[in-house]
C-alpha cells in the first residue's frame, strides 16, 4: 500500500511553488499540509498563508494545519542551557539548532499525535530546490521517509518556483524566516524596521533578553545591539540568507 503524504509548508517560495503544483494536479495531492509554528515566525508569512494560501489551496480543498509551538521541548535555550540560535559572537556565530527544534522535531511530534508512526508510516515533502539540494538530508526517523518533489519529480530552482507561483496569479510569496533569524541580511532587516515595525520590536527585545543573560551575543553581523542600528538595503546580492543559509533540518526558509 502507498504511504501517505504529509507536505511540510515552509511560508516561503519553494513552499508556494508546491502547494501550486498540488492544485494544478502536477504532484499528486498530499494527505495532509502542515506548518511548524517557530513562536517567531514573521507577521509577513503569516499574512501570505491567511490571505493568499489559505483561501488558494481551499478551492480543491486543502488547508495549512499548524503544529503549535507547544510540542516543542526547549525553546530559546537546550537543556544543557546553550543558546540554540545562531547568534553572533566576537569569533564568529553559535551553531543553531532552532530549526531542528522549533520544526522538524515538532512536525515528527504533531505527525504522531494525529496517527502516523511506526504503525503507519508516511512520507513528507520539503520544499528543497535544485540550487540548494545540499541541504536535502533524511529524516533519520524509520516511519518518516523524506520527498523533495522540487528535486526529483518537478525539477525547479527558487527563481522557478517564483516565476510559477507569479504566473499562478499569486502575488510574491515572502522570504520565510523568524524575525529575530541572525542569519538576515541588512536588506531584510532594512524591510523588517520599515514595514514590520512590530517584528523589528520582538528582534530588539528578544536580543535584549539574551543579552541580560550573556552580554556576548548578538543578533547581527555588526555585533551591536539593533535598537542602535539604522539598516540599508544597499547590500550586494547574496544568498537568501548570505554565506549562512544551510540550516541542518532543511525545514528552514523554504
Amino acid at each position: 500500500m502507498d504511504k501517505p503524504i504529509v507536505f511540510s509548508y515552509g511560508g516561503g517560495t519553494q513552499s508556494a511553488a508546491l502547494c501550486v503544483l498540488i492544485v494544478q494536479g502536477r504532484i499528486p495531492r498530499p494527505a495532509r499540509i502542515v506548518m511548524a509554528d517557530t513562536g517567531r515566525e514573521s507577521s509577513q508569512t503569516w499574512q501570505y498563508l491567511h490571505q493568499v494560501m489559505q483561501p488558494y489551496l481551499a478551492t480543491v480543498g486543502l488547508s495549512v494545519e499548524i503544529a503549535s509551538h507547544d510540542l516543542a521541548t526547549v525553546d530559546l535555550y537546550g537543556k544543557n542551557g546553550d543558546l540554540l540560535i545562531p547568534a553572533y559572537t566576537q569569533n564568529g556565530m553559535m551553531p543553531g539548532m532552532c530549526s531542528t527544534e522549533w520544526k522538524k522535531r515538532v512536525i515528527s511530534r504533531w505527525l504522531r499525535q494525529v496517527g502516523y508512526g511506526p504503525s503507519n508510516p508516511i512520507i513528507t515533502w520539503i520544499g528543497i530546490s535544485l540550487d540548494e539540494i545540499g541541504r536535502a538530508k533524511p529524516s533519520g526517523v524509520n516511519w518518516q521517509e523524506y520527498q523533495w518533489p522540487l528535486l526529483f519529480d518537478v525539477t525547479m530552482k527558487r527563481d522557478d518556483c517564483k516565476r510559477l507561483v507569479i504566473d499562478a496569479g499569486l502575488p510574491e510569496p515572502p522570504k520565510s524566516s523568524c524575525w529575530m533569524c541572525p542569519y538576515r541580511q541588512d536588506r531584510q532587516w532594512a524591510d523588517l524596521q520599515e514595514y514590520y515595525p512590530d517584528d523589528f520590536q520582538s528582534a530588539v527585545n528578544l536580543e535584549s533578553e539574551i543579552r541580560s543573560r550573556d552580554n556576548g551575543f548578538w543578533l547581527t553581523k555588526h555585533r551591536r545591539p539593533l535598537s542602535e542600528i539604522t539598516f540599508t538595503r544597499n547590500e550586494s546580492s547574496l544568498p537568501l540568507f548570505g554565506d549562512h543559509a544551510g540550516c541542518d533540518s532543511g525545514f528552514c526558509w523554504v
